[in-house]
């Protein structure tokens, strides 16, 4: 008799943002239902997609932690378990105390350059990793720069796959760009963040005379000062953010910091054009005056200047807008799929 390997997630929330998207796709391709533990969330509003598609608990305190840490370690004599963490400091405490027996794995988005980001963090903890995966280059090369600075030995990079994000691709219909490019709407799609940089989009918008709309969260302290912006937050419904989402004619992606936006992706997917800063490996997919435009100044300054000029380009020019439009799906189709990430997810998790 084959004793099947259990995968257990460790990962700090479940509302849909786009580094949750991510890991609710990675369980989606995994051959059997994984247990998920959040460790910084209630599960209050726990999504029917999570429901879904994992045995999903809340280890949220010291007490239930110590018990998934004991129940675990006993598991793991008779059992083979594979261990995945993201963005989870209790994902590192974990394997430090199991000893036999499994497979680990982490996965970073992008680096977060404070003291605190999960990058620093988990340094303790690289020799307990058998893999490592990041989802772009850029990562790769801040990883070899920060292992080089704190002196660790280079097989250590030998550890390291790079994955990217996949996201699923909907059908197309071509009148959906005249419509947006005639009901012209200005969106921003992500959390009310530092390195999102929210407040450079409302400068952008305030003096232009189009729609804007805005989905994501924690939005509360810009409502009465825009009080003529669209604003969807806090919504765990898949159909309903992409609903939302497929009526902006153009994306803006202020960050200061990203890895890849899954935000872009999904755009392009939908054929909408995205203006963006050049942060991580946005300039790897974004080519200006092809599939959108990519600001080489990210200064707030610099960025609202090329932003709004690139606005009303689009916005006055049907031909142009169509043109970056046609061309974002087109670009998607052939490099977001899902099958390539599925495929190598599961050789990561099952080999």
């Amino acid at each position: 008799m084959v004793i099947r390997r259990i995968i257990i997630f460790f990962i700090p929330y479940h509302h849909i943002g786009g580094a949750e998207r991510v890991h609710l796709e990675i369980i989606k391709a995994l051959k059997h239902k994984p247990i998920v533990f959040f460790d910084r969330t209630d599960g209050s509003v726990l999504s029917d997609e999570f429901r879904k598609h994992a045995y999903c608990f809340f280890a949220t305190n010291n007490k239930r932690k110590a018990y998934v840490e004991k129940g675990l370690k006993l598991i793991s004599y008779f059992v083979p378990l594979t261990l995945f963490g993201c963005n989870s400091l209790f994902f590192y405490q974990v394997i430090q105390n199991i000893k036999k027996n499994i497979k680990t794995i982490d996965l970073t988005h992008a680096f977060s350059y404070t003291d605190e980001g999960i990058e620093i963090l988990s340094l303790p903890y690289v020799h307990l990793l058998d893999h490592r995966v990041v989802i772009n280059t850029k990562t790769l090369l801040d990883y070899k720069a920060l292992y080089e600075k704190q002196g660790m030995e280079s097989h250590f990079l030998k550890r390291f796959s790079i994955i990217p994000n996949g996201i699923p691709i909907g059908m197309f219909n071509q009148q959906d760009v005249v419509s947006r490019f005639h009901c012209f709407t200005i969106g921003f799609v992500g959390r009310n963040s530092v390195e999102k940089r929210p407040e450079l989009f409302f400068d952008i918008v305030k003096d232009l005379k189009h729609q804007v709309k805005v989905i994501g969260n924690r939005f509360e302290n810009f409502k009465k000062s825009h009080p003529n912006v669209s604003f969807l937050e806090n919504c765990n419904a898949p159909k309903t953010i992409q609903n939302a989402f497929s009526e902006i004619s153009v994306l803006i992606v202020s960050s200061s910091r990203e890895g890849f936006p899954l935000v872009i992706m999904e755009a392009m997917a939908l054929g909408i054009p995205v203006i963006s800063t050049n942060v991580g490996s946005i300039h790897e997919h974004l080519i200006n005056g092809i599939n959108g435009f990519i600001s080489e100044d990210n200064s707030e300054k610099g960025f609202l200047n090329f932003t709004q000029d690139k606005i009303l380009q689009l916005s006055n020019n049907l031909e142009l807008y169509s043109k970056l439009a046609h061309n974002a799906r087109v670009y998607a189709e052939s490099h977001f799929a899902l099958d390539t990430f599925k495929k190598e997810y599961n050789t990561l998790f099952y080999a």
